[in-house]
């Protein structure tokens, strides 16, 4: 793996030195100002200073039927790429959608992934103890194996994992410009996995001007984190790297109601990037990575353990060719994707030193075609293909290996601008598990006269057995896939000129053939096995407001209701809150050059497994969050963060604790 890694690192890098070499004087594209209250206007190559006219240029093409001109397409603030897997108007999807903004990761303040999917309606992010921990995302009451996580179209789920679930606790938000979440059955364009919905991280992808940032931060807990970063780009590339490193003395990880003393440290080191290469104007080449190398301390069950480490590595790497034919009538895709893990826990067990290694490695094909582009309707089908192979070795086995294959149709219309609907069907193989087909249908109506808009969506999907989960201790060969059938419906009312946002929505899944374990002494290993034996059930609504009250403050509420309910044992879903409140509340002053953001977070009791294997309720808990910057010039800006202010005592994961008040303070230079 890490021959690979270090290849694939100095041969990006030395392809992007080499062609910039090359190429200096190329005009520039101004940067895309990416705001969340505005549409800008799409960069044009007629608008760059006279003294580039004279320099050889791509023209743009415009697209009949698409937003913006391709290549030069940046992401705006109402388009979203994850509900079809290509640029479209977020308006126009009937699936519920949230989209966190790069301004809005900027005003967070945080450092991880996971600390900004806190506070999106949906999700519950369960963090098990100090930071770099193993951490849990649910959405709409399913697993955590049940969202599949991607970053630019590459599955992070990870096939080391005993259930292909990936672990957000190790994730930084470097390099990141955006986060899509869509909540509900996605498996007809993303395949396995996607049962509860989908969580895509979008790279950035540099524009103009070459642009270097480096900032340090230090605080709590004895953390210090430093970061670089360089972009840019021009209307034939574009790119941007990034690079961080992370140490931290952390806290015990379980509750020092148990006797706990001993700290918990973690160190994470990161590097990230994106390279394409526009060769004509009909082709686009893309290509990004990232390699995360992170060691985290941890402990027993309800006890401290002072040699006890994971010791983690991950490589995602994906390259991906886009063409346009025939005036952009058509747009084809082709990509490969290449994920490598492995972990190694420093304390040996009763069957030695586990270490876990996993490898996906995925080719995927996607053609749209635009049928019909006029004043009435719009329809545009589209057509894709996809393999995956994994291969892995769990609990230190055998290497095991498993391919899953699919191909899917839809089709999406627009009638005028007030009816929008996407019809999808998916057919899969599994190289053990058997066949699985599943469907979705989106359906949006817009009422212009008074700004509302109704949505809703209904689709199946499927999760394929992970190989720990054939293989593993309890594995069972025999295992079929997992299904769910979801639905939902939604309306949003725009009120005061688009200053006041609600959106009401209502969702439904029941999930079948779960995997569980089920008691056996006559098994072959004393205990049991795994079979598909569970069912479950999550029912709820989900309310957004987002409120403009002047040019500079924006309020944020969102509000979930989980009733989640596992069948086999009549009992709540674990570690799900039945209520989840959050409001963010940003505001910008002294002449825009200070920012200040608050965040304010309650979650009901929960239900967890206890010492003895009993059920046990965690108590609620709201915790309050603070986030500032402030320019000193054009070149430096202070910034930090509180986070629990408020200094809850509370638990997550039953046993093990929680951070309490902690501060974060930097400065970043940007030039």
């Amino acid at each position: 793996m890490h021959r690979s890694t270090l290849f694939w690192l100095l041969a990006s890098s030395l392809l992007a030195g080499a062609i910039f070499a090359q190429e200096p004087d190329e005009p520039v594209i101004p940067p895309n100002p990416f705001r969340e209250d505005t549409l800008p206007e799409t960069p044009s190559i007629d608008d760059q200073p006279s003294d580039a006219v004279d320099l050889p240029t791509l023209p743009d093409i415009v697209v009949p039927g698409r937003p913006y001109p391709f290549p030069a397409n940046p992401l705006t603030a109402d388009t979203v790429v994850t509900p079809s897997r290509s640029q479209s108007i977020a308006g126009e999807s009937g699936s519920s959608v949230t989209v966190i903004s790069s301004e809005q990761i900027a005003a967070s303040g945080q450092s991880s992934v996971l600390g900004v999917l806190r506070g999106v309606v949906g999700l519950d992010v369960v963090q098990q103890s100090s930071p770099g921990s193993i951490t849990s995302v649910f959405t709409r009451g399913a697993n955590s194996e049940h969202t599949k996580v991607l970053l630019d179209g590459i599955p992070l789920n990870n096939p080391a994992n005993p259930t292909r679930a990936f672990d957000f606790g190790t994730l930084t938000l470097d390099n990141i410009e955006r986060i899509e979440v869509v909540r509900g059955p996605q498996s007809v364009i993303y395949g396995s996995d996607a049962i509860g919905g989908v969580i895509n991280i979008v790279t950035k992808r540099g524009q103009g001007p070459m642009s270097f940032q480096a900032s340090g931060m230090g605080g709590s807990f004895g953390t210090h984190e430093e970061r670089l970063s360089v972009s840019g780009g021009d209307c034939r590339h574009y790119y941007s790297f990034s690079a961080s490193y992370l140490q931290s003395d952390g806290f015990s990880s379980v509750s020092r109601r148990f006797g706990a003393v001993e700290n918990d440290g973690y160190r994470n080191a990161s590097f990230s990037g994106r390279y394409g290469w526009t060769p004509s104007e009909e082709l686009n080449i893309d290509y990004v990575f990232r390699y995360t190398d992170a060691d985290v301390e941890v402990d027993g069950f309800l006890v401290d353990n002072l040699i006890r480490q994971t010791r983690s590595n991950q490589f995602f790497n994906r390259v991906q060719l886009q063409s346009l034919t025939m005036d952009g009538i058509i747009e084809q895709k082709i990509g490969f994707s290449l994920t490598d893990n492995s972990l190694v826990d420093t304390d040996p067990g009763f069957f030695g030193t586990p270490r876990f290694f996993g490898q996906a490695r995925l080719l995927d094909y996607q053609a749209n075609i635009l049928l019909l582009d006029n004043e009435c309707v719009r329809n545009t089908f589209t057509a894709g293909a996809d393999y995956l192979h994994e291969e892995g070795s769990p609990f230190s086995g055998a290497l095991q290996t498993q391919h899953l294959r699919g191909a899917y149709l839809q089709d999406s219309m627009s009638i005028g601008n007030r009816s929008h609907s996407t019809v999808g069907v998916r057919w899969d193989e599994h190289s053990n598990a058997g066949k699985a087909e599943t469907y979705r249908f989106t359906q949006v109506f817009d009422i212009d006269e008074t700004d509302s808009r109704v949505h809703g969506s209904i689709g199946r999907g499927f999760r394929a057995p992970a190989i720990a989960q054939r293989f593993g201790f309890a594995g069972n060969p025999n295992l079929r896939p997992e299904f769910s059938k979801g639905w939902d419906v939604g309306f949003e009312q725009t009120l005061h000129e688009g200053d006041l946002v609600l959106d009401v929505t209502y969702f439904r899944n029941d999930f079948q053939d779960l995997i569980q374990f089920v008691f056996d002494p006559l098994a072959p290993n004393g205990f049991g096995f795994l079979q598909n034996v569970q069912l479950a059930s999550a029912m709820g609504v989900e309310f957004t407001a987002t409120a403009y009250l002047t040019d500079v403050t924006t309020v944020t509420a969102a509000y979930t209701y989980t009733d989640t309910e596992d069948l086999l044992n009549n009992r709540r879903l674990l570690r799900r809150p039945r209520n989840k409140v959050g409001l963010n509340i940003h505001h910008r002053c002294l002449n825009d050059r200070a920012g200040v953001n608050a965040y304010v977070l309650y979650a009901s009791n929960r239900q967890d497994f206890d010492a003895l294997g009993g059920i046990v309720e965690l108590a609620d808990y709201i915790t309050l969050n603070l986030s500032g910057t402030y320019e000193l010039n054009d070149l430096w800006e202070l910034f930090g963060r509180v986070d629990n202010l408020t200094d809850s005592d509370y638990e997550e994961v039953f046993g093990f604790a929680t951070a309490g008040i902690s501060g974060y303070a930097g400065l970043r230079y940007s030039r």
